[in-house]
């Protein structure tokens, strides 16, 4: 049973129903205007479905769709909290990111955990970092030979990180060799998606001034798909997952003309 639900509200739900939580469960998010075409019935329909479910603890509603109910909208999952998570993964490919980073490199680190992670590796190189991130900043402002440009904006309590309109205008007026950034979900038809809008535009941002697009994914993320769609697949040049990732779907990546590479020490 899930955790928050009234034990007897699955009883009450129609087959509709059921599915659209299913749908949440297993993508971390739903869209109202595609949960209509799925089943047959109007946007107002689903709605009406979606405020329920919500009533009866099995999801968040937000605009345009609902998400799991750990995943509100605005409220991201705090940062000390997600690094608990698949930290080994998290850790080696974090040390293989950061090995395609050369001396003199402009390069682009987002507010995610693995990002964060890649910073104990950085500090013997010289680098200009830029970042929305605080805890990315804290660890690397210290070194003498990186500059650490981060940007202003709104702070995001949950994930340390800076966002909204101010943040994505900084962004525009820079030049990025290479950008390590990670998502919430991959999906070889849906692409590259996000939960959080504000982090969302950031990333898009930063996607649109880069060279080269370092997408850094542990097997979790896999056949997910999350709210908002950052890029299509065929757009990352470099994909660096961990060794749980099944070698048909390394080979399915690479067919998409994306370098995808295995971290497994």
């Amino acid at each position: 049973m899930r955790n928050g639900v009234n034990k007897n509200a699955s009883i009450f739900l129609n087959e509709r129903q059921r599915k659209i939580t299913d749908l949440v469960d297993q993508n971390s998010a739903v869209r109202v205007n595609e949960l209509s075409k799925k089943f047959g019935v109007s946007e107002e329909t689903i709605r009406r479905d979606l405020e329920k479910l919500e009533t009866d603890g099995f999801l968040n509603r937000i605009h345009g769709g609902a998400v799991k109910r750990e995943m509100e909208e605005g409220v991201e999952i705090p940062v000390l909290r997600r690094q608990e998570t698949h930290m080994e993964e998290k850790e080696m490919i974090a040390k293989k990111a950061a090995s395609f980073i050369d001396d003199g490199d402009i390069i682009a680190i987002d507010a995610s955990t693995t990002g964060l992670q890649m910073t104990k590796y950085l500090k013997d190189k010289g680098l200009t970092i830029i970042t929305n991130s605080i805890p990315v900043t804290m660890e690397l402002v210290k070194e003498e030979n990186i500059e650490v440009i981060l940007i202003g904006g709104y702070a995001s309590e949950g994930s340390m990180s800076l966002v909204g309109n101010f943040a994505e205008r900084v962004i525009k007026d820079y030049h990025v060799d290479k950008f390590f950034f990670s998502c919430m979900g991959v999906d070889f038809k849906r692409g590259v998606s996000e939960i959080h809008e504000a982090q969302a535009l950031v990333k898009k941002q930063f996607l649109d001034i880069s060279e080269k697009l370092y997408l850094l994914v542990d097997y979790s993320k896999f056949e997910k798909k999350s709210l908002i769609r950052l890029c299509n697949l065929q757009d990352v040049d470099y994909l660096i997952t961990d060794n749980k990732v099944s070698i048909e779907k390394i080979k399915e990546l690479n067919n998409l003309g994306i370098k995808a590479y295995i971290a497994d020490e």
